[in-house]
């Protein structure tokens, strides 16, 4: 079989070559081509030493000498290209403690953690697949390499790499693999936030997230992840608006939502709240009042937990709070307040997660449908006329106001806020002189 392979990498493999060493290009760009997916970038293992690269290409970058990886500059991209290399014992379920450089191209597939990801080629050799890593892409089945057990004691994160190869692939996993995924799952206490946070986002951001975070909660791994939202699970609704548990309301509307990151990760924690708010009134229907500041309470704390960036963080709070905005609002003065509140930088975001919210529920029909994009379109309508929204759009600002005499922070502030609510009345208001006059009065007053 012959692949083709970007010029830089042909180049890397060709110098490798005939300067007496051996290159292959490995690992998950190989399982995509022989997929049928294009890989978003190509990896390059060697027989040559870290040093003997750096020494036979003219720009190289040691990215990771500890393990033996260093990055080729060519004039076709930049390619990392890692040496051969035994992993030695793996401290706390994360890494190894030392690696072993070896010139065995088999030794090195055999430390990696799942077959379809162990496979090697390079235009001589053809395919190197000693752990039938092509035999299980035509299978569909996600299977660790070797004895699955160590695989995942060696490194917890593997774990979820599987949930992650099963979701983005739609493979299934191996039952031994599964097995041991199960038995090993401890170990992922001594996994970073961050790395837990990197296989999430994949997960999220697959074709069918849905299919990874029900993997997730099904096999107990979940507390190990999101212990926050395990509540939510079996967790019944006793509301004629839902015939699912919150978990399975939540799954359905992450199937709906478009692959952004802060959407999706808002879908997974908008009902978040839903099980610590919950009652029942007495014809057992339940409610859960107040249950988007709960969630987004939620969101807040794991994003956190998770490091997430505050863009990201503040963005995904917005959203879960005002996921349960009514729709039916028509009141101009209401509906820029409402913007002026959640920013109109959300709005599409929030209407997406509305769309969503509502074709998870048993109800849905094309007229809530119109009434949300109706809702969308109102306040399109106000944006697009210019009407200022923010304190930001008024005519005068902060000096302005200070220059009245004003010498408290908070007292400008106050000012900037009375004048805003004036101008979403009246957006003719918002000239200079007439602020600083409604501002004097309000100094005044």
């Amino acid at each position: 079989m012959e692949i083709n392979l970007p010029k830089g990498v042909r180049y890397i493999l060709k110098e490798l070559s005939t300067n007496g060493h051996e290159g292959y290009v490995v690992g998950g760009c190989i399982r995509d081509v022989l997929i049928g997916i294009t890989p978003k970038d190509y990896d390059v293992t060697t027989s040559a030493t870290p040093e003997e690269v750096m020494a036979l290409f003219k720009k190289t970058v040691p990215t990771g000498l500890k393990h033996g990886t260093v990055e080729v500059h060519t004039h076709d991209g930049a390619f990392d290209v890692t040496t051969y290399r035994m992993d030695g014992e793996y401290e706390a379920h994360r890494y190894p403690k030392n690696v072993i450089f070896v010139d065995d191209l088999v030794e090195d597939l055999r430390r990696r953690d799942i077959t379809i990801n162990a496979i090697a080629y390079n235009p001589e050799k053809g395919i190197i697949d000693p752990f039938n890593g092509t035999e299980d892409i035509h299978r569909r089945i996600v299977r660790a390499v070797g004895n699955p057990i160590l695989r995942f004691k060696e490194d917890a994160l593997r774990i979820l790499r599987a949930v992650r190869l099963s979701t983005t692939l739609h493979f299934n996993i191996e039952e031994n693999t599964l097995k041991a995924m199960v038995e090993t799952m401890d170990g992922l206490r001594f996994i970073s936030e961050e790395r837990i946070r990197e296989e999430l986002n994949n997960i999220l951001l697959s074709k069918n997230p849905a299919r990874g975070i029900r993997m997730l909660f099904d096999l107990g791994i979940m507390k190990y992840v999101l212990p926050e939202l395990m509540s939510m699970s079996g967790f019944l609704q006793h509301n004629p608006h839902h015939d699912k548990d919150v978990l399975g309301h939540t799954l359905e509307v992450l199937s709906h939502v478009p692959a952004d990151l802060p959407v999706r990760l808002a879908a997974l924690f908008h009902d978040s709240g839903k099980p610590s708010t919950f009652t029942m009134d007495e014809k057992g229907i339940g409610h859960f009042y107040g249950h988007e500041k709960r969630s987004r309470d939620i969101a807040h704390d794991v994003l956190m937990r998770l490091k997430y960036d505050h863009k990201t963080i503040r963005k995904v709070e917005t959203l879960v709070y005002f996921h349960m905005t009514s729709t039916e609002m028509k009141n101009e003065v209401k509906l820029k307040k409402f913007i002026n509140k959640l920013g109109v930088e959300n709005l599409n975001a929030l209407i997406d997660l509305k769309i969503a919210d509502f074709i998870g529920k048993p109800e849905g029909n094309d007229e809530k449908l119109y009434e949300i994009n109706s809702f969308r379109n109102r306040i399109e309508h106000i944006i697009n006329r210019g009407d200022p929204l923010t304190v930001r759009d008024l005519a005068v600002n902060g000096k302005d106001i200070l220059a009245l005499g004003i010498r408290e922070g908070q007292e400008v502030g106050r000012i900037l806020d009375v004048l805003l609510e004036k101008v979403l009345k009246n957006p003719d208001d918002n000239h200079k002189e007439l602020l600083l006059e409604y501002a004097s009065k309000e100094i005044n007053r």
